[in-house]
């Protein structure tokens, strides 16, 4: 490991332990998946004026494995509000041969749950992987509303929950209700938004077989986490009061998060075949 690369990693844990431990919020509740929720409106960049473009460089390489470990660990007991924002989610990009699925859950002074993205592909130009009817747009984005200060947000994966529904694995930002027990969600805070990105496959790096603990199959994972990569836009006071100070420097997050050599184009697709809907 280089020198370089070793110093963002100090860097990156105290960064995240600064954006964990400002502000405290209810513990997070169970979470459900509710099947009768709908895809709220959608708007382009065109109709909301954000600029995915400086986002598209920490977007992990395909099959480019990013290391598993606490530095990286998104404590979502933490993800909470200080002041009251109206939140919005945007569609960075994605590297996943499932058609997934992302909701998210608001417990504390907001209470209240739902889909962000009902089919979380892409399409069109710097996709890493294109495809899907209902193919999302770099920089697409949701409206949640407006959720108040001393509330927590998560973020839930369901995992080609298009095509598998109720059978579907669903990760969370909370590793200890994965169903493998794993990390499947890195955060940052970068530009005064939270970068959020997702594995989808079950098990540890390149498992197959049965996993013994659970008797669900290993889906050789590359862990990427490239899976579904959004931005989570809360308001720059509250991104400030949750690491404490201002944010991370691009520098800084662009070590912690593009390991490896990162580029939108020629990627090679996964031995799966994304199948549709």
């Amino acid at each position: 490991m280089k020198a370089t690369f070793l110093t963002a990693l100090i860097a990156a844990t105290a960064t995240l332990t600064g954006l964990v431990a400002k502000v405290e919020t209810a513990s997070a509740a169970d979470f459900t998946w509710n099947n009768s929720w709908t895809q709220p409106t959608v708007y382009s960049k065109s109709q909301t004026g954000f600029n995915d473009t400086p986002f598209q460089q920490f977007v992990q390489a395909e099959s480019v494995a990013l290391p598993n470990s606490g530095q990286f660990k998104l404590d979502p007991s933490k993800l909470g509000l200080k002041y009251n924002y109206d939140v919005s989610v945007y569609f960075i990009n994605e590297g996943a041969s499932y058609r997934n699925q992302l909701a998210f859950d608001a417990t504390g002074t907001t209470n209240k749950s739902g889909l962000v993205f009902k089919d979380a592909s892409c399409d069109g130009a710097g996709c890493i992987l294109g495809g899907g009817a209902t193919a999302l747009k770099l920089g697409d984005g949701v409206k949640l509303g407006n959720i108040t200060g001393g509330t927590q947000l998560d973020f839930s994966l369901r995992a080609n929950g298009l095509n598998l529904g109720n059978s579907a694995n669903i990760f969370s930002t909370e590793t200890t209700s994965n169903p493998d027990g794993l990390q499947h969600a890195v955060a940052y805070a970068y530009n005064n938004y939270i970068l959020l990105a997702f594995e989808d496959l079950y098990g540890g790096l390149h498992a197959s077989g049965i996993d013994p603990a659970t008797g669900k199959a290993n889906q050789n994972s590359d862990r990427d986490f490239n899976d579904v990569v959004v931005v989570l836009d809360i308001g720059e006071a509250n991104v400030k009061a949750l690491i404490g100070a201002t944010v991370p420097e691009p520098s800084v997050t662009l070590s912690m998060f593009a390991v490896g050599a990162v580029s939108m184009f020629g990627l090679r697709r996964r031995r799966q075949t994304r199948t549709s809907n």
